[in-house]
């Protein structure tokens, strides 16, 4: 039995087994609703006009829609970059200009994202069970499940920005094979052994392939939605730090100015080059349809940043132009879901869409989080670095941000989320009471995960759609802000 049990405890079975998860949880009955969902009604007109078909398979039906169409190669959606529609336009591609079609590339990414999340924790812990358990726990978060069920941008988005770090990883374990130990430090300066000390020299190649690759995912993050910007910046900052901290380990005298000396032209290439090429790549398709009027290019970005700089969230009466409105301090508290689609036409019965967070991960949070920082702050854990440096550079940013604000607007939190809370239960799973090999905390751990999986239950219908009746959803609806 225990041979049996070994051999799928595996990080690969992991990882498969939790796309699977995730993969039928995105992918049942996908198709329903079969007509638009908030923003679907701009984005999956968009991929459609890129694929060339006719106005009537798109449903370009206003004057202007049809202005857009001519003017931008789009819909008003042309104000985001264009990756992300591309990719919706893969699955109306595959699937047709239905609802299916404008949904499977979502449904698709999504699960790719649990997947790489998955192998983020297996390049940090090397545990095929908490590899599992991380995926199986974003796999049932809900905002991440709404939003890869919807042909909209933020999943893609949150894949683009999970792939920043994945590389990112890859080329932390890539660089450190490659950097000697560090020298035990001697008895005395008079040792016999100092004289005859090798010279020995810290690796800094120019040619990082994963550092490269994750700058071209910070490209193709930000050509999904400008917001991936805080994805290359945070690996920016997360890089240059472990860099410092390689040469201190090392030995080197004056590790930050050294860092910068050496390893300099490598992040601007790597990090701020590659991600540019990447992001002008992604137009090469609207020059083909427009010209090579690279100065035409250049206003509609100047334009397209003017209506995010001008965009207000109240109107001149001094009141919110939209009722789902929410402030980067909501989220972790999911203070104001948004609200995607309702159908009452049956008496007593509802079928409503939801972009809600999964209570347990978020509240979690607020707890796991500081529980990290200070793990890190104690134990100077790399791990914990990186799991505070990347949320607190994915989610402060928006702090900053006088637009408007939605909820989804947090999708490429939630897999940080999920990991800061497998830092947090996994060294509560590892605590003993002293003297004995109990683990007291252990059943607390499985009972987070087995309750964070019951509440996705739970939400299930308000988060796809299934007719409830208004006694179910009110027991759904437990503030008043969640209405």
């Amino acid at each position: 039995m225990y041979a049996w049990i070994k051999r799928f405890n595996r990080p690969v079975v992991a990882v498969l087994a939790v796309g699977l998860i995730a993969g039928y949880l995105r992918f049942v009955h996908l198709a329903y609703p079969e007509h638009r969902v908030f923003d679907e009604y701009y984005y999956t007109k968009s991929a459609c006009i890129l694929l060339g078909y006719s106005d009537q398979r798109c449903d370009i039906n206003s004057a202007d829609e049809r202005y857009w169409r001519e003017n931008q190669w789009d819909t008003g959606a042309w104000v985001h970059p264009p990756l992300g529609k591309w990719m919706i336009a893969l699955g109306e591609l595959a699937f047709g200009t239905e609802s299916m079609g404008w949904r499977a590339a979502a449904a698709a990414t999504g699960t790719a994202t649990v997947m790489l999340l998955a192998v983020i924790i297996q390049l940090l812990w090397a545990s095929p069970i908490w590899t599992f358990t991380g995926g199986l726990l974003l796999a049932t978060e809900s905002l991440n499940l709404v939003q890869s069920r919807t042909g909209t941008l933020d999943i893609f988005l949150a894949f683009w920005v999970v792939l920043v770090f994945v590389f990112l990883l890859l080329d932390r374990r890539w660089i450190e094979r490659r950097t000697p130990p560090p020298v035990p430090a001697m008895d005395g300066p008079n040792d016999a052994h100092t004289a005859a000390k090798p010279k020995r020299r810290l690796p800094a190649p120019l040619w990082r392939p994963y550092r490269f690759a994750a700058g071209a995912a910070g490209g193709a993050a930000m050509a999904t939605k400008w917001s991936g910007l805080t994805a290359f910046v945070t690996a920016i900052a997360l890089g240059f730090l472990w860099e410092v901290m390689r040469r201190k380990r090392f030995g080197t005298s004056k590790p930050i100015v050294r860092t910068i000396t050496t390893e300099g032209f490598g992040f601007v290439l790597a990090l701020l080059v590659t991600p540019a090429i990447v992001y002008f790549a992604t137009y090469i398709p609207w020059f083909v349809h427009f010209g090579w009027d690279l100065q035409r290019w250049v206003e509609m970005q100047g334009d397209a940043a003017k209506f995010h700089a001008d965009l207000k969230a109240v109107n001149d009466q001094g009141q919110p132009w939209h009722a789902y409105f929410a402030p980067a301090w909501k989220w972790i508290v999911l203070a104001r879901p948004t609200y995607y689609y309702g159908d009452f036409s049956s008496d007593g019965v509802r079928q409503v869409i939801y972009a809600q967070g999964n209570p347990a991960i978020f509240w979690g949070s607020l707890l796991a989080i500081p529980y990290v920082a200070y793990a890190w702050w104690r134990t100077r854990d790399w791990r914990a670095g990186f799991v505070i440096v990347t949320i607190a550079g994915l989610y402060l940013p928006w702090f900053l941000v006088s637009r408007p604000q939605f909820f989804f607007y947090a999708t490429p939190l939630t897999p940080f989320f999920v990991l800061a809370c497998v830092y947090a239960l996994r060294d509560l799973s590892e605590l003993h009471v002293a003297g004995s090999r109990s683990r007291p905390f252990l059943p607390f751990v499985v009972g987070f995960v087995a309750a964070s999986v019951i509440l996705f239950i739970w939400f299930w219908p308000i988060l796809t759609a299934a007719p409830v009746s208004d006694a179910a959803f009110k027991l759904r609806y437990w503030f008043t802000s969640w209405a």
